[in-house]
């Protein structure tokens, strides 16, 4: 009798946890879709210009979808950026591991962010669109640059007055470099020439910073 019990329980156990997993998967393969979308959108117009309609459209849902995910364009918008955010911050921190120059560091931010604007300038030029408006993002990515700017500072590789505007100097040039290959004004090693300049603008001399600049990227 327990016996009996104890296994018509255990039966439907399993099975609702299994249409709970796939619940759960369909749900975050549809949220991915819209951030696609979004993403498409905010590539071609900016981030001001999205329409939740619009991007129903786009990712191919019902309208009444979208109001399951999102409740607002900011929503929207701040999903995004946390996850290019945390992208790219990923690729950073894979490539940088077991490096502990501050200034090699910083460096390889910086040209992981041009490289990848170059292998794929839709996404490049979303990400311009979106960290204008994100605070979240933009705070997510000078928290990473403020880890490698101590750093160097520590190790005595960097000099400067004032840690805010090194920040807002780092996390500028990288925007601006990806903005040169968007609007196809990017040159030869632009990611190794911007990086080269950050670091000099940091303290370092012009030939210590060409050294780390072209260093080949961590495997």
């Amino acid at each position: 009798m327990m016996t009996g019990t104890t296994g018509s329980d255990a039966t439907p156990t399993k099975a609702h946890s299994g249409k709970l997993t796939r619940g759960h998967k369909k749900k975050a393969r549809t949220r991915q879709q819209l951030i696609d979308a979004a993403l498409r959108i905010y590539a071609e117009k900016g981030a001001g210009e999205l329409a939740l309609n619009e991007l129903a459209r786009e990712a191919g849902v019902s309208n009444g979808t979208i109001y399951n995910y999102f409740r607002s364009k900011e929503a929207v918008l701040e999903a995004v950026a946390i996850a290019l955010a945390e992208n790219l911050s990923q690729q950073v921190n894979v490539l940088s591991e077991g490096v502990t120059n501050g200034a090699e560091r910083l460096a390889v931010g910086v040209r992981v962010f041009v490289r990848k604007a170059e292998k794929d300038p839709n996404w490049a030029s979303a990400l311009v669109n979106v960290v204008r408006y994100a605070e979240g993002m933009r705070s997510k990515l000078a928290a990473n640059v403020l880890k490698d700017l101590r750093a160097g500072y520590e190790q005595k590789l960097f000099s400067f007055d004032n840690e805010e505007l090194a920040i807002g100097l780092v996390v500028s040039g990288a925007m601006g470099a990806m903005i040169d290959v968007v609007e196809d004004r990017a040159v030869e090693h632009h990611g190794e020439i911007v990086a080269s300049m950050l670091l000099q603008a940091l303290g370092m001399d012009r030939e210590e910073a060409q050294a780390i600049a072209y260093r080949p990227l961590p495997a």
